[in-house]
């Protein structure tokens, strides 16, 4: 698979991000992150801004929710099937992504509801 990486600017981060569907999405950046990648995959353009190593929002996929890196693997899902308590190895092996992707989802969404607490703890 020949991958060319290309930065492009971004539009500013505290604007909602728009699918094809015409939904708006609001995407979290932090500072490594407010930069459009694009690579050439397969000999296709594809543009994603970088949350995690494995975990992405590619604009056009699933509404620019975050997927895996190169596929259009819903994380929520990945949640989902965990939440439901199947293990980290048996998530990765049936999306077939490393089992660090997984792992990494998982961390990011702590993170996102250590946030929401802070947020709400803060307005109180």
């Amino acid at each position: 698979m020949n991958k060319v990486k290309v930065m492009e600017k971004a539009p500013p981060s505290s604007k909602p991000v728009h699918s094809r569907n015409g939904r708006k999405h609001n995407v979290s950046l932090d500072s490594k992150t407010k930069n459009l990648m694009l690579e050439m995959v397969g000999g296709e353009p594809y543009k994603y801004y970088r949350i995690g190593r494995y975990v992405v929002s590619a604009p056009g996929i699933c509404g620019g929710r975050p997927t895996f890196k190169y596929t259009r693997i819903d994380v929520r899902h990945a949640l989902g099937l965990l939440s439901a308590g199947r293990s980290i190895e048996t998530v990765a092996k049936g999306y077939d992504v490393p089992i660090e992707a997984v792992q990494e989802a998982l961390k990011l969404a702590s993170q996102a509801l250590d946030q929401q607490e802070t947020h709400f703890t803060k307005a109180a």
